[in-house]
C-alpha cells in the first residue's frame, strides 16, 4: 500500500528529505503557496526545510504540505490558480497549487502544541485516478502516467522511513528522534497514536 503515516521530528525529517532529493531523484515541489505568491519548488534540504520550518507545528492541523514529482513518471502536471474570497469582494486574493494525478504526497508534521503529529505518504493508484478522472478534467489523462515508476518511488519511500525507525506503534514506523521524545514522555498529538503509545513503549522496555 503507498499510505504510511510515521512519526518524526527534527533531524529525522532532514534523512527523509535527503533521501527524497538525493537517492529517490524527486522534483519536490509545496502542495499549495502562499497566499499572493507563486508556487514554490524546492531545491535541496537544507531550502526546504528553512523555508517552511519543518518539523515546527502551529497546530495539530498544521504540516509542511509537500507534492513529489518523479521525472521518469511524467512531466504532465500544471499550475492551477486559486482565487480566494468573495466574487464581490474588491480585494480578492489567490494562491497556486500544483496538480496531476501521478503526484506522491509527502506531509511532514512534527512538534505541535499538543504533542506529536504524525507526517504521512501516499498516492494515487491508476485505477483511483481514473475513476476521478471526469470531475477534473483539468488534469492530462492518468493512463499517460508511468505508474510503475510512481509504485517504484513512492515504494523506495516508505521501504526507507521503515528501515530507520527505531520502531513501531502498529503500523507507523517511529523515527529516531521521535522515538528519543516518546522516551522522555512526549505523546502522539493524534487520537490514536495516544491509544496506541503504551504498547509501544511496553514493546521497548522503557
Amino acid at each position: 500500500m503507498p499510505n504510511l503515516d510515521f512519526y518524526a521530528l527534527g533531524d529525522d525529517f532532514n534523512l527523509v528529505l535527503d533521501f527524497v532529493f538525493n537517492r529517490a531523484g524527486c522534483r519536490v515541489f509545496e502542495s499549495y503557496s502562499a497566499i499572493g505568491h507563486e508556487l514554490t519548488e524546492f531545491k535541496s534540504t537544507a531550502d526546504l526545510v528553512e523555508k517552511l520550518q519543518v518539523g515546527t507545528c502551529k497546530s495539530d492541523a498544521d504540516k509542511a504540505y509537500l507534492q513529489l514529482l518523479v521525472p521518469s513518471a511524467s512531466s504532465l502536471y500544471h499550475i492551477e490558480k486559486i482565487q480566494i474570497g468573495s466574487q464581490h469582494s474588491d480585494d480578492l486574493s489567490f494562491r497556486y497549487a500544483i496538480k496531476g494525478w501521478g503526484l506522491i504526497q509527502l506531509y511532514l508534521g512534527g512538534l505541535g502544541p499538543n504533542g506529536i503529529i504524525p507526517s504521512h505518504t501516499n498516492h494515487f493508484s491508476p485505477t483511483r485516478a481514473g475513476a476521478w478522472e471526469d470531475l477534473h478534467t483539468e488534469n492530462s489523462a492518468s493512463k499517460n502516467w508511468n505508474w510503475a515508476e510512481v509504485k517504484s518511488i513512492s515504494s523506495s519511500i516508505n521501504r526507507f522511513i521503515k528501515k530507520m525507525s527505531s520502531g513501531k506503534m502498529v503500523s507507523r514506523p517511529v523515527l529516531p528522534a521521535a522515538h528519543v521524545a516518546f522516551v522522555k514522555g512526549g505523546v502522539p498529538a493524534d487520537v490514536l497514536g495516544k491509544s496506541l503509545l503504551q504498547n509501544y513503549l511496553d514493546t521497548k522496555s522503557v
